[in-house]
């Protein structure tokens, strides 16, 4: 009796989608290490050990390296899905199967599983999970989505042909300037000190922050100045 423990597929994420694009464009009549050096960008010691096993295992290829009549049915979008099933089928037994079923897997049971089949590590399991979860997913798009649309910020030229905000008509006064203060100006007029009786009251000073957009012409500017000077210096006058 044979005690040797069965192993399963390993084939890395990139190669398989790799290629699968690579063949959409022609199916090679032979893989060879030296071919998959090429399109995985990788070395031909690494793509012998590491790639063409699995390929054979899951019967793209044949011993020799020659492709088969499901390599033609793997890379088409519409028969994709039945070829991961059967391969599903043929590789790995029903209890993996019904205990880890798909299409999304729980990764650390199916773990668990291939670590206690075949008695190897967790590094050699995981990378037997990456395969089993290609094949039960079984999508052709890889898992590829569109990105979610991205609110657009307007562009510093299209914010500089939009027509600045109209100032109020002559005789006109916004709410903040009814309190003493233009829109643009942040902040309070600051009471001026005076004698009272022969008292003289405290004097408070504050620093006005203002802000003025980059729309705003010269025009704009000489009247939000002049209208400072008018309810600020105006009223201190008034008080004396």
């Amino acid at each position: 009796m044979d005690s040797k423990p069965k192993t399963y597929p390993c084939l890395p994420t990139k190669a398989w989608w790799t290629l699968r694009k690579k063949f959409h464009q022609t199916i090679p009549p032979r893989v060879t290490p030296v071919y998959l050096a090429t399109v995985l960008d990788m070395q031909e010691k690494s793509a012998k050990a590491n790639v063409l096993p699995g390929l054979k295992a899951v019967g793209l290829i044949e011993e020799d390296g020659a492709t088969t009549a499901r390599a033609s049915q793997w890379r088409d979008d519409e028969t994709y899905p039945d070829v991961c099933s059967e391969i599903r089928e043929e590789l790995y037994p029903a209890e993996l199967r019904d205990a880890v079923p798909g299409p999304s897997i729980d990764d650390e049971a199916a773990r668990r599983w291939f670590m206690h089949t075949t008695k190897t590590g967790q590094q050699a399991a995981r990378k037997m999970v990456v395969m089993y979860s290609l094949l039960t997913k079984a999508d052709p798009s890889g898992g590829e989505k569109a990105p979610a649309p991205r609110s657009k910020k307007p562009l510093p030229s299209e914010s500089k042909g939009r027509s600045p905000t109209p100032a109020a008509p002559a005789g006109q006064e916004t709410a903040n300037e009814q309190h003493g203060l233009p829109d643009s100006v942040k902040g309070r007029r600051p009471p001026l000190s005076r004698v009272s009786d022969g008292i003289e009251l405290p004097e408070m000073r504050l620093n006005l922050e203002i802000r003025i957009d980059a729309s705003v012409t010269p025009e704009q500017i000489d009247l939000i100045f002049a209208s400072m000077a008018k309810h600020l210096y105006r009223h201190g006058d008034e008080r004396q």
